[in-house]
């Protein structure tokens, strides 16, 4: 198979697409058939080799990438044969080797995707949806709420936003530039629009 590997600390030109070989599932394990992988800004600062939250970086080479989306296509002893064939998401946690074509991991870590999510949609609800689930449940926003949502444009803003909006709070986004801005405005119509 291929993965994205890191040899050396840096850019995102240390990162190269080589060759190795296939992952085996321990017991308790599967292996997914990667069709769409997260990067974040975390995974960003591994790369260049600055510790990210409670992340240290990586023994290098490594493959780095913490949450995938695919179908299980081996199992390892001990599974359930149900999980064969099954389109799935998991956040790999510090183990990451998301960055290739096939990733072993915990049965504990799956989630199937539900008819009609896309793997990328998936993956994006398992890192950057986990944490606006969380924010959320800290905020717990009303109606009489005034909601200043920074960075409104990306992933993490964008899921605020609609959140936000559907708890019927005055929102506030911030974004860099009017092109930004018009994301935001948009993303907030369309979320008005499904309500």
């Amino acid at each position: 198979m291929h993965a994205i590997r890191l040899h050396e600390f840096g850019p995102p030109e240390n990162l190269r697409f080589e060759q190795v070989d296939d992952p085996v599932p321990a017991a308790g394990q599967v292996v997914i058939a990667v069709r769409a992988a997260g990067v974040h800004l975390l995974d960003t600062g591994l790369r260049r080799g600055e510790p990210s939250g409670p992340l240290q970086p990586p023994e290098l080479p490594a493959i780095p990438g913490r949450e995938v989306a695919g179908v299980v296509e081996r199992l390892g002893d001990g599974v359930d044969e149900s999980w064969l064939g099954r389109r799935v998401v998991c956040h790999l946690g510090p183990a990451s080797q998301g960055y290739a074509e096939k990733v072993a991991t915990d049965t504990a870590r799956l989630h199937e995707i539900p008819d009609g999510v896309t793997p990328e949609v998936a993956v994006a609800m398992i890192g950057t949806g986990r944490t606006a689930l969380l924010v959320l449940e800290a905020a717990q926003l009303t109606a009489d709420d005034v909601v200043v949502i920074p960075a409104a444009a990306g992933g993490l803003g964008a899921l605020l936003v609609q959140a936000a909006l559907d708890a019927g709070a005055f929102v506030v986004g911030l974004a860099g530039g009017a092109e930004k801005a018009a994301t935001v405005r948009g993303r907030a119509r369309r979320a008005r629009l499904q309500a």
